[in-house]
């Protein structure tokens, strides 16, 4: 066997599934956003639509395993039914994409300089940059002794090679005894990366253990630039954008000494629901609060639902909404003229 080209395959596979998830993300991100805003959505940030269309996928496998679940169908009908829904929302979002750029009004142009590069902005971009890169290599050299025995693994593989969805236990090969609680049964994430096993043609340890915490740490930065652009919106903030975005990474690289932080989430179990919970969702959500954009964090509660058991801590985004939604009301019966937090 040639093992150069078997990693050469590898890495092709790989490139395209982190180019084709970013791709689809940006475009049913789009049509997300113009059905919930319309055109307002064109002042809203790539990372916004990014993130919308990620959600968005998240949605559609759950449909999907639900179909599976409830109906008895196979994992290869699933498979199906998420590739026809996939190619249905992106022709739609084609077309909404053509509608909010074409036939708009038409864009400003900006004409904002390049923030000036002086010694501390570029210590701190290395400092960034150098904690990404450690991250990067961290989840993608070698095997964390966390994740031997790892049972998102074993339930992708189990549906990959069944065609059945929580019928055989992988770790026995048997039928379940008792069966399946349904608040486990219920829950996407596993038909999803299943799933994106079979079209990409990536092995279920690949997918799980390497390419979908890179995917995961990429959603985290959008989030937390966001939230970054939010607490600083003026211009002349881009230094303080930086900072904020440094110490982000640099907690993140500290926070993977103990289990539980949402370092040790991304760098060791980046694929887990908790974990985009923690490090996608909630930042997501508080920050779309911030900026008043509530349908935003209407879909960061819907995509918690599709991820985390609903007895194993669902409703944080929802919380965090309510929460944010609760203080909103009684500054504005407080203080009315304080002005509003994020407008840009």
């Amino acid at each position: 066997m040639d093992f150069d080209c078997v990693g050469e395959a590898l890495r092709m596979r790989a490139f395209l599934f982190l180019a084709g998830m970013i791709l689809f993300s940006l475009l049913l991100g789009t049509g997300v956003l113009g059905v919930l805003y319309g055109r307002e959505s064109r002042k809203l940030h790539m990372a916004d639509r990014l993130l919308a269309g990620f959600m968005a996928i998240l949605g559609l496998a759950e449909a999907a395993h639900l179909v599976a679940v409830f109906l008895g169908r196979s994992f290869s009908d699933i498979v199906l039914l998420f590739v026809v829904g996939m190619a249905a929302l992106s022709v739609f979002s084609a077309g909404v994409w053509i509608w909010l750029w074409t036939f708009g009004k038409e864009r400003r142009v900006s004409s904002r300089k390049g923030a000036e590069v002086t010694p501390f902005v570029a210590g701190l971009f290395l400092v960034f940059a150098l904690s990404v890169i450690y991250q990067i290599v961290t989840m993608t050299s070698g095997d964390s002794v966390y994740r031997t025995g790892d049972m998102m693994v074993e339930t992708v593989e189990s549906f990959l090679e069944t065609d059945v969805i929580y019928l055989v236990n992988p770790l026995t090969g048997r039928a379940y005894e008792g069966g399946v609680p349904l608040r486990i049964r219920i829950i996407g994430l596993p038909s999803l990366y299943g799933m994106l096993c079979r079209i990409f043609g990536l092995d279920a340890v690949e997918l799980v253990w390497r390419l979908m915490p890179l995917f995961t740490l990429l959603m985290s930065y959008l989030a937390f630039w966001l939230l970054a652009r939010t607490f600083f919106a003026e211009k002349n903030d881009r230094r303080k954008r930086l900072l904020f975005m440094a110490l982000v990474a640099v907690v993140f690289c500290v926070g993977n000494y103990l289990y539980g932080m949402d370092g040790f989430g991304l760098l060791c179990c980046g694929a887990r629901g908790v974990t985009l919970r923690g490090a996608v969702f909630l930042p997501y959500a508080f920050g779309a609060a911030l900026r008043h954009k509530w349908r935003l964090a209407g879909l960061c509660i819907l995509a918690e639902v599709c991820v985390v058991w609903t007895l194993y801590g669902m409703g944080a985004c929802l919380a965090v909404t309510l929460g944010m939604a609760a203080l909103r009301m009684w500054r504005k019966s407080r203080v009315r003229s304080f002005p509003e937090i994020g407008e840009e």
